[in-house]
């Protein structure tokens, strides 16, 4: 999971999301919060420390979105350009 080739980026014209799918996604979900879950189909079930893979703070959230108002005001949109 420590490399970009297991993330898939997924959009259409209102959207975009990027994360994993699948089998991954399951791993993923487990390792994020700590879960349950099984190494192997038949063995048995193991409790995964939480690892955090991906943590956004409020901060974050802010910078990311006083960045997107900053480009979207001061870049009006001219289709011919």
């Amino acid at each position: 999971l420590h490399t970009a080739s297991f993330l898939k980026v997924q959009g259409d014209g209102n959207t975009i999301s990027v994360g994993f799918t699948g089998r991954i996604a399951r791993i993923a979900r487990v390792h994020q919060y700590g879960l349950k879950d099984r190494a192997e189909l038949l063995a048995p079930f193991v409790k995964y420390d939480q690892r955090e893979i991906l943590g956004i703070t409020e901060a974050d959230v802010k910078f990311m979105r006083d960045s997107l108002l900053l480009q979207l005001t001061n870049n009006s949109f001219n289709p011919r350009s």
